[in-house]
């Protein structure tokens, strides 16, 4: 019983680790009358979606990041 609970800890433990390592990450740029919100796994992606998306829809193309955080 005590080996059995202790196995359940422990793979309790390594799923949690697992699911924070694997959460995705949001960007949002901004620019001239546009904005682009990105979300991916890597941290890079995430920021150049959104600057891509900013520049895409803006009149100028110069867009800044104003955030990135991990979420959801």
């Amino acid at each position: 019983m005590g080996r059995t609970f202790a196995a359940f800890v422990v793979a309790a433990s390594l799923l949690a680790v697992a699911s924070s390592e694997a959460s995705a990450w949001v960007c949002f740029a901004t620019g001239l009358g546009s904005s682009g919100r990105a979300r991916s796994y890597d941290i890079i992606d995430a920021k150049l979606f959104a600057l891509r998306r900013c520049e895409r829809n803006s009149p100028v193309p110069i867009c800044t990041l104003l955030w990135c955080r991990p979420g959801g």
